[in-house]
């Protein structure tokens, strides 16, 4: 992983062509390296669990939105806040950068890797992110069972 992966991640997530550039982005350049799973802790933060729950109430013109498992992670020295869950059986996935105060919250099928949308979302009041009180410090694992 290096400062490039990251400086274009955050170019195109500012300048965007299209939002699903940047999902694809970190996808193929960040979610498939170990080292950089392993650098990620799982956290949480509700202000991005509203922010999901507020964009598929809208894309799915419900009153009400059951968020299945949302997973969030934190990578601190990327200053970098990732993460899933499910919603009305559709992939919910997400990248925020801290550093820029700007991410990409993208809805697809799980199946098919099909992007349905792709929204950018702007300067999220997580509060403070040095705080103990947000991390759980549980690293990444990737053979949960």
């Amino acid at each position: 992983m290096t400062n490039a992966k990251l400086a274009t991640l955050e170019e195109i997530i500012l300048h965007p062509d299209n939002w699903d550039d940047a999902t694809g982005y970190f996808l193929n350049h960040f979610a498939t390296e170990e080292a950089f799973m392993e650098m990620s802790h799982k956290t949480s933060f509700p202000i991005i669990i509203k922010m999901i729950g507020e964009l598929c109430r809208q894309l799915f013109k419900k009153d009400s939105v059951a968020l299945v498992n949302p997973t969030m992670f934190r990578v601190k020295p990327l200053h970098m806040i990732h993460g899933t869950c499910m919603a009305e059986g559709k992939l919910i996935l997400f990248v925020y950068l801290t550093s820029i105060h700007k991410g990409v919250f993208s809805i697809g099928n799980p199946f098919t890797n099909d992007t349905m949308h792709s929204s950018r979302i702007t300067a999220l009041p997580l509060g403070d992110l040095d705080g103990e009180d947000n991390m759980y410090q549980e690293p990444w694992n990737s053979n949960p069972n």
